[in-house]
């Protein structure tokens, strides 16, 4: 059994690494993905970040957090 790209119906390559929709290799795209953020040596934040995380290009990775007050 094999995974179908969710754009073309192909062959899956890979996983988006921020939806998890599975891609062929034609429609994967990358985007950098944040692993951790930390305080470094003299207070200054750091990051481990995956220069090159596949991204299907349809999802929207948002650039702020979202609140989420329902959760409490």
């Amino acid at each position: 059994m094999s995974v179908a790209c969710w754009v073309c119906d192909g062959d899956a390559q890979a996983s988006c690494r921020f939806c998890g929709r599975f891609v062929c290799k034609d429609h994967a795209s990358k985007l950098p993905f944040f692993l951790t953020v930390y305080v470094g040596a003299n207070q200054t934040p750091k990051a481990i970040v995956v220069a090159d995380a596949i991204w299907c290009g349809m999802c929207r990775p948002q650039p702020e957090p979202i609140e989420m007050p329902e959760i409490y």
